[in-house]
């Protein structure tokens, strides 16, 4: 018997990303028809099936259409249910929340903020739950979490999130979404790419970013590449009109979303005279942006992966370095930069 057909081999058989084969298998309306069924033509030709241990949890239903449990989770957030962070990792916790229950997993929320459980409480907590899985959520951690039993648990988070090296991590692909971008944009009239990042941007996604833009501006010669911009949540727009001002980018990829009303602030006309493309778009927005959108793909692919953790019993214990899976996005034309960037 040959190696398992998986989601990434039937990707470069047909020569698109795995997000869309996921999608194309899940008969999602945001792939068109004719890639739809190439896809499935082939995922039927390669003999490809679903994991089956993952198929096994889900699988586990009563005649009632109950849902026994097969394992309990947590999500910790550091930060209060209404702050900024909370808020923007809902769009992600929604999406595992779904999938976790499709597994068979239920899952609760704990919010931390203000020390409202010691660790040594949320620990006794998640262990008479008979919790076995965790979740991180964006924001400030707590000093005293670092006292907290994670060897005891199967814990994951996103790469927002750096609270120990032992800890799995899924990451948006940045390296696949650059490359889309650029790819995307070639031969258009863009010509000065501009990078905005967040301040507040972990250093491994910062270099993961820069590498893949420095790389591609190296492949294109013909491209002026930009000195960066590090943008702080809340500030006024001084420092970004003279960054803009004194480097004339004509084409913006900022990190993640920045309310278009703060570009204007800044004397830079969207998309009439620069373009904006998104690199990682988790958001719910009423603008149509330009950009790599996650879907529910890294909600997905979390639970996924915590529900392997949790039936492989594999906790942070004898781990030294967590695990690092890619998610890749999708690609959207959107309404902030010119259609292949062409006047």
């Amino acid at each position: 018997m040959g190696p398992r057909v998986t989601q990434k081999s039937i990707a470069e058989h047909c020569g698109v990303s795995t997000a869309t084969v996921s999608y194309a298998l899940r008969n999602s309306s945001r792939i068109p028809m004719a890639t739809r069924n190439r896809i499935l033509a082939v995922a039927k030709d390669l003999g490809y099936q679903p994991d089956p241990g993952l198929a096994s949890l889900a699988s586990r239903r009563s005649t009632r259409g109950n849902v026994p449990l097969t394992s309990s989770v947590a999500i910790v957030h550091p930060n209060a249910k209404d702050s900024r962070p909370s808020k923007l990792f809902e769009y992600h916790s929604r999406h595992f929340k779904k999938r976790m229950s499709e597994l068979g997993c239920l899952v609760t929320d704990f919010h931390i903020d203000h020390d409202r459980y010691r660790p040594e409480r949320l620990a006794q907590i998640l262990r008479t739950r008979g919790m076995k899985g965790i979740l991180l959520g964006w924001g400030q951690w707590p000093e005293s979490m670092k006292r907290f039993p994670w060897n005891e648990f199967a814990v994951i988070s996103t790469e927002r999130t750096d609270l120990a090296s032992s800890i799995d991590k899924v990451s948006m692909n940045h390296f696949h979404a650059l490359d889309d971008i650029f790819q995307h944009l070639e031969g258009s009239s863009y010509k000065r790419y501009g990078m905005i990042l967040h301040d507040d941007c972990p250093n491994n996604t910062v270099k993961h970013i820069l590498g893949a833009y420095y790389a591609n501006l190296y492949e294109r010669p013909s491209l002026v590449g930009i000195e960066p911009f590090r943008y702080h949540l809340g500030e006024e727009p001084d420092r970004l009109k003279q960054w803009y001002e004194r480097l004339k980018p004509d084409l913006i990829i900022s990190h993640r979303i920045i309310d278009l009303n703060y570009f204007a602030r800044a004397g830079i006309n969207i998309p009439d005279e620069t373009g904006l493309v998104i690199l990682e778009i988790d958001e719910e927005s009423s603008v149509d942006f330009s950009g790599v959108y996650s879907g529910a793909e890294m909600g997905r692919t979390i639970a996924v992966s915590l529900a392997r953790k949790i039936r492989n019993e594999e906790i942070n214990a004898t781990r030294s370095n967590g695990k690092l899976t890619f998610v890749n996005g999708v690609l959207h034309e959107g309404s902030t930069c010119r259609k292949g960037g062409r006047q």
